[in-house]
């Protein structure tokens, strides 16, 4: 049992978790800035890219490589709902799926002739709880037993007092089986009353429980309703998901594919609506069409002011857009202190986006509004709200008309119109469970099934557990979630969760971003920086750990990677929901978009990026690096694809270090840092590391700062059989607009991993790696079995630029093979999980054909003990944090080392810590040879003890 919300902005101090949305006020807004490119006066090809969503631009490096997201492919989430009546996330086929008796089944209610008649109110109960316990929570439980005629159950739980939310409680209602008592379904949305709806059976006893963790003493009661059902449910076979499939792409092909929600078959939710808006959003982030947005080239106008606004201008330039009733109208500019407004030909305000001062010193800021009359639409780029004239500038502006969603396919196919507010995988499928921990609960119970019925690749759970508790020790006792997760993956489905918005210092991550089988996302702004509101710091003992051993068994960090979420002055456009109770004839057309911010909206950016890298694996990728179809996929499949993301991911320590607010990562060659986890998501190398194939010779490539046109990592694979090689790589020279602010040569780490064996948890296995410092990393590699390696040059740092500025660095990648080298190792130690201070021994085997010396890579902050052991002496090498541990016994070609090891004692040095890979040197050479297989990691949990 545990408290779930979707994670926005922020949390309520004293609440243990909350469901929150952006506010009204920031539902519009967006970042100031000024941009970089110059523009044309008019496009004839629609919108200059920089006038597009961020998402959209960096997602299109992707495109460009063939891959949209398949259709009979879903990535799915848990989550407040889906209103597949947007164009952006629908249209629905009419599938909605139910579980009777543990099967999966699927019906379209729509095609259904089922009546739901009131029979009587359930028996009422009323009571008083608080205030509480944080870690366990407390229950109240009251009993009932169904009576005859009855099939289903609307329940609702109300309080009193709710002051600002301060009270929190959640709502459960219970089965009584055989050898206890079976969870039937939960409200927990953090909203008040908290509501449910579930089957019952009549003679069949229930009981409703109160949850109750962090609040102040409350008055409650719950009240219920009965409801009896006639008619028959239809049943089809799975095939009915995807019958569309193989078909031309058109309006009308559905985007949302499934629909399934615990509370009920029959009721309200039976169709995909969101009464939150929550879920939507994070829909149109993972998947969105571009339907809604499409942009009419013939109607684009783009302009260069590059003035400020005065007296002279009225404070205000204005343009004027033709729009017919069912399509339109966006304006998007940069600027300095200016507010972007539509006016329809009614003169009434249709949209409004405001700047503040913000560190995204290039985000433009956007308007768009759907045309609900025919007729002439006016965007203003006006003076920001409360500012004088003179301070207000203009660079750049783009305004335009929408095609009619109906009439455009959007960016489903590369074929279709350019679109504003495009998701990551704009062709792949959808597939919403309604609700948050119940239906999370119900996948992993039926696990296979769901995965098998939607071909599903990847869920998005943007909620947790707000807070956690230290390292998430707690995380196996306070609720089901990581095993349901682990439950999952291991049918062959990755989870990808909100690290939290906790925004603390050191807080961890909760559950479900707790699970060592999922991905946990941070939220960044639009140039890498880390959010202020977002979770990180140390998390994660495994929830199988057995921690009263006095060597516990595992233990792993969080988080994993990073994600654009927004800052809360600069939030996240995407799809904005109808109301979910009322006729699309009786509101606004369900056409618009909003804005929100949190690691809720990173999350459904790295799950969408992971459905391409799981269509590349699965469609180019070679076979030992592929990834089977659905059915097949296994928890290894998984954790390989997991490992993809991870690996290409890259540190932000220096490249987005103006734009960190509170929490600034550090540079941890390579490692996994507390507040970033790998680094910053990459989806376009992610894609390259399983299909492009690096072979003898030597290629040029480019990465850069100008994000998210710029890439920030240059990947590949290659394939070796037993014995040596060399990878390395060259910069050559600097181009783009900034070049000259550059002040030497760039920091390029180069990192080879081993793509067939991810390390444990799923994290990238270490085979070889090389700080170059100059931009020359170079390393030198054996393994004596024939295998695939990832090869990933990562963009660490640009002397005097950073993200944002126009540099490209372009470097040559060189590939050569050896084979008259083969070194073979193995390490042993204590265990993974240390406490502060602990001795780790070290034992090292190494065989070679030949003599060797051999030295071990320690990170700097783990001390060496040089009295005992075969250690001759320990190099510090402070640029790459690590140091040298070289042996006494000289060359061999059969050596076998022992040394100790001290882990760090401070509470904040507390982290995953990756030793080696061990290092062999041909007696007489000078090159050291990364041994394949002999890196390792180990944690550090807390201080001193």
């Amino acid at each position: 049992m545990g408290t779930n919300f979707p994670d926005d902005e922020e949390n309520h101090p004293l609440t243990r978790r909350s469901f929150l949305a952006a506010s009204s006020a920031l539902a519009g807004a967006g970042a100031l800035g000024v941009g970089a490119h110059g523009v044309s006066a008019a496009s004839d090809a629609g919108a200059s890219d920089e006038f597009l969503n961020w998402r959209a631009r960096e997602a299109s490096n992707v495109w460009k490589r063939g891959y949209r997201g398949r259709q009979d492919r879903t990535v799915g989430l848990t989550d407040s709902g889906l209103d597949a009546r947007h164009p952006g996330v629908g249209p629905w086929n009419g599938v909605q799926a139910f579980v009777e008796d543990g099967e999966v089944k699927l019906t379209k209610p729509d095609q259904n002739d089922v009546e739901r008649e009131k029979t009587g109110d359930a028996e009422s109960f009323s009571g008083t709880v608080g205030p509480g316990t944080f870690a366990t929570g407390e229950e109240t439980y009251h009993e009932f037993t169904a009576p005859s005629g009855v099939a289903e159950l609307d329940a609702e739980l109300s309080w009193s007092p709710n002051v600002d939310a301060t009270n929190d409680l959640e709502f459960r209602l219970d089965e009584k089986v055989t050898d206890g008592w079976q969870t039937v379904t939960r409200a927990a949305t953090a909203s008040m009353p908290e509501t449910m709806s579930a089957p019952v059976e009549a003679g069949t006893t229930y009981r409703f429980v109160v949850e109750v963790y962090v609040n102040t003493t409350t008055t409650y009661e719950i009240s219920g309703t009965y409801y009896e059902i006639s008619g028959t449910v239809e049943t089809y076979d799975p095939s009915v998901v995807f019958d569309f499939v193989g078909g031309e792409t058109t309006p009308d092909t559905p985007k949302a594919v499934g629909w399934y929600d615990p509370g009920s078959r029959y009721g309200y939710h039976e169709r995909p609506r969101d009464p939150n808006g929550h879920g939507t959003h994070c829909s149109s982030i993972m998947g969105d069409s571009g339907r809604a947005t499409a942009i009419d080239p013939d109607r684009v106008r783009e302009d260069e002011p590059r003035t400020a606004l005065s007296a002279v201008t009225g404070n205000a330039l204005a343009y004027e857009v033709e729009a017919e009733q069912g399509e339109g109208v966006y304006g998007s500019a940069y600027g300095d202190l200016i507010d972007l407004r539509i006016e329809g030909p009614d003169g009434e305000t249709r949209d409004t986006s405001a700047t503040t001062s913000d560190a995204s010193t290039l985000d433009n800021n956007v308007v768009e509004a759907p045309a609900d009359r025919s007729g002439t639409y006016t965007v203003y780029v006006q003076t920001a709200e409360g500012e004088t004239a003179t301070a207000a500038y203009v660079e750049t502006v783009s305004v335009g008309a929408f095609v009619d969603p109906d009439a455009t396919v959007g960016d489903r196919t590369a074929g279709g119109d350019q679109a504003l507010h495009t998701g990551v995988a704009p062709d792949q499928s959808l597939v919403c469970f309604q609700g948050l921990s119940a239906p999370t609960e119900d996948l992993a119970d039926q696990a296979d099934q769901f995965s098998d019925v939607f071909n599903l690749r990847a869920v998005n759970m943007s909620w947790g557990y707000a807070g956690g508790l230290p390292l998430g020790a707690a995380a196996g006792t306070l609720d089901t979630i990581p095993n349901a997760i682990k439950d999952i993956a291991e049918a062959g489905v990755l989870t990808l969760a909100a690290a939290g918005n906790a925004a603390t210092p050191v807080n961890g991550n909760g559950s479900p971003a707790v699970a060592d089988e999922c991905v946990s996302v941070v939220a960044t702004g639009p140039l890498d920086g880390i959010s202020a509101y977002s979770s990180g710091g140390v998390a994660g003992v495994d929830e199988d750990a057995d921690f009263t051993s006095p060597e516990p068994d595992d233990a792993y960090m969080k988080p994993d990677v990073t994600a654009p979420g927004g800052y809360v002055t600069d939030l996240v456009d995407a799809a904005k929901t109808g109301l979910a109770d009322a006729p699309e004839s009786d509101q606004d057309p369900i056409r618009d978009y909003t804005g929100k911010a949190g690691t809720s909206m990173a999350t459904p950016f790295t799950t969408g990026a992971t459905g391409l890298v799981a269509q590349a694996m699965e469609e180019d990728a070679p076979d030992p690096l592929s990834l089977p179809a659905p059915d097949d996929t296994t928890f290894d499949d998984v954790m390989a694809l997991k490992q993809v993301l991870l690996a290409t991911a890259t540190e932000t320590a220096f490249t987005a270090a103006p734009y960190h607010r509170v929490k600034a990562p550090e540079y941890d060659f390579g490692g996994r840092d507390p507040w970033e986890g790998y680094g910053r998501l990459n989806p376009g190398p992610a894609v390259d590391a399983v299909t492009r194939e690096i072979t003898e010779g030597t290629f040029s490539d480019v990465f850069g700062l100008n994000v998210p046109d710029d890439e920030r990592a240059v990947a590949g694979f290659v394939r070796c059989g037993r014995g040596a090689f060399d990878v390395s790589v060259d910069f050559s020279h600097y181009s783009g607009g900034n070049a000259g602010a550059t002040k030497g040569d760039p920091h390029v780490d180069l990192f080879v991993y081993d793509a067939e064996n991810p390390a444990q948890h799923g994290e990238p296995n270490v085979v070889a790696r090389d700080a170059g410092l100059q931009g020359s990393p170079s390393v030198s590699v054996t393994t004596d079995e024939s295998k695939y390696f990832f090869v990933v040059a990562k963009l660490v740092n640009v002397p005097g630029a950073v993200n944002g500025d126009d540099v490209q660095a372009h470097v040559d990648l060189s590939f050569d093979v050896t084979r008259d080298f083969v070194v073979s190792g193995t390490r042993t130690d204590d265990g993974s999980v240390f406490t502060g201070g602990q001795t780790d021994q070290i034992d090292l085997d190494v065989t070679a054909n030949e003599a060797v010396q051999v030295r071990d890579v320690v990170p700097e902050e783990w001390g060496v003990e040089t009295d005992y052991g075969d250690v001759a002496r320990v190099e510090h090498d402070p640029d790459r944090g690590v140091k040298y541990v070289y042996f006494s016994p000289g060359a061999s070609d059969d050596l076998s080392v022992t040394y100790f090891a001290e882990a760090p004692a401070e509470a904040a040095q507390s982290n995953r810590y990756t030793f080696g890979p061990v290092q062999a040197r041909p007696d007489g050479s000078s090159t050291w040879f990364d041994v394949s297989g002999t890196s390792d990691a180990n944690t550090v949990v807390a201080q001193s003890t």
